[in-house]
C-alpha cells in the first residue's frame, strides 16, 4: 500500500476547480530540512550578489534596507539532494502517480521568497498556455504560513479549461474577479494546481518572509506532443525521474513504471545533463497592458504614501 494518497474529494476538487490543498502533507523532518536549505540558499544568493558573480539562477533586487532575494530558480542545480528527497517523498510521489501517471516527469523546481512590499504582488495569470487535456501541474510546497489576509494565493475556480481574457477581467474587477477565493496554507501544506487555473496574490503585509518551493510535473508524452521542448530535454527529465523513483519507497511507485524509465547515472551526471539543456518553457498567459484600476495591482491603501511593514 502506498504511503500517501490523495482523497477522492481532493481529486474531484482538482478536476473541477483546478486546484486542491493537501494539509500537513510534508513530513516534519523534511520540512525542517527544506527550511534550513532555504536559509542557506538565501545566504548564498546574497553572497553572489555582493561579489557580482550571480550565476543567473537567483533573482536579487536592491531595496532601501539592502539587497533582497526574490527567488532561486533551477533548484536542482543548487541543492540536488534536497530536491530529489523532496520529489521522492510520499506526497510528491502520490501527486505524480495519481494525477500524471506512469509517464510523469519533473519539469522544474524553483524557490520563491515573498516579503512585505507594495509591489510584492503577483498579477492575475495562468502558468502556461496549455490546450491539452492531459495533466500539467504546478505544485507549491509551503515552508511558511500563507495567511488569508497576508497575500496568500487567490484562485478563480474552474478557469483551467481555456485562456481567460485577463485584461478585461482585471481591468473591470481588479483583485475581485467574480468567483475569486483566497486559499490560505500552513507550513507543510502542499497546493496542487493545473497550470491553466487563473490565480494571483496580493502584496504581503506582515514583517516576515514566506518561502514556497514550486515543482512542476507533466507526462513526458504531452511535452513531446506540444513540441515546445526537444526530445533531448525530455529524456534528461526522464533520467531525473529515474533518480527520484529509485530513491522513493518501493510502495510509492509501481515497479513496472520504474523499470520503464531509462537507467540514470549519478546524481552529479544527471544534474549536469539537466543544467546543460536549458530550453524556454511554455509561456505564461497574463495581461501585457497596464491596467488602470484604483485597487489593482497595488492596493489603494499602499499607494501614494500608504505604508506597509518594513522589509
Amino acid at each position: 500500500m502506498a504511503n500517501f494518497t490523495l482523497s477522492p474529494a481532493q481529486l474531484r476538487q482538482l478536476d473541477r476547480q483546478g486546484f486542491t490543498r493537501l494539509p500537513g502533507a510534508v513530513p516534519p523532518e523534511l520540512l525542517d530540512r527544506l527550511r534550513d536549505t532555504a536559509d542557506r540558499l538565501e545566504a548564498r544568493a546574497l553572497d553572489e550578489h555582493a561579489r557580482a558573480c550571480n550565476s543567473g539562477t537567483a533573482a536579487v533586487f536592491d531595496a532601501p534596507g539592502g539587497p533582497v532575494v526574490e527567488r532561486v530558480n533551477r533548484l536542482l542545480e543548487w541543492c540536488p539532494e534536497e530536491v530529489i528527497d523532496l520529489l521522492s517523498s510520499p506526497p510528491m510521489m502520490a501527486i505524480a502517480r495519481e494525477i500524471c501517471g506512469a509517464d510523469a516527469v519533473p519539469v522544474e523546481t524553483d524557490l520563491l521568497y515573498k516579503r512585505p512590499h507594495p509591489n510584492g504582488y503577483v498579477i492575475w495569470h495562468q502558468d502556461a498556455r496549455h490546450a491539452e487535456r492531459c495533466p500539467y501541474l504546478n505544485v507549491g510546497i509551503y515552508l511558511d504560513d500563507a495567511e488569508i489576509d497576508d497575500g496568500c494565493l487567490r484562485y478563480v475556480p474552474g478557469t483551467h479549461h481555456e485562456l481567460a481574457d485577463i485584461c478585461a477581467l482585471a481591468g473591470e474587477h481588479g483583485w475581485d474577479i467574480p468567483g475569486a477565493i483566497d486559499v490560505p496554507a500552513q507550513a507543510g501544506d502542499i497546493l496542487v494546481q493545473h497550470v491553466m487555473v487563473l490565480h494571483a496574490s496580493r502584496p504581503k503585509r506582515r514583517p516576515n518572509v514566506r518561502r514556497t518551493i514550486y515543482a512542476g510535473f507533466r507526462p513526458a508524452a504531452s511535452i513531446s506532443a506540444a513540441k515546445a521542448q526537444s526530445e533531448a530535454w525530455i529524456e534528461a527529465r526522464r533520467r531525473w525521474m529515474a533518480l527520484i523513483t529509485a530513491r522513493a519507497d518501493a510502495a510509492d511507485w509501481p515497479a513496472a513504471w520504474r523499470a520503464a524509465l531509462p537507467e540514470g547515472g549519478t546524481v552529479a551526471q544527471e544534474v549536469a545533463a539537466v543544467a546543460a539543456l536549458q530550453e524556454p518553457p511554455q509561456p505564461a498567459h497574463h495581461c501585457h497592458k497596464p491596467i488602470d484600476h484604483p485597487d489593482y495591482p497595488v492596493p489603494a491603501d499602499l499607494r501614494d504614501g500608504g505604508r506597509t511593514a518594513e522589509m
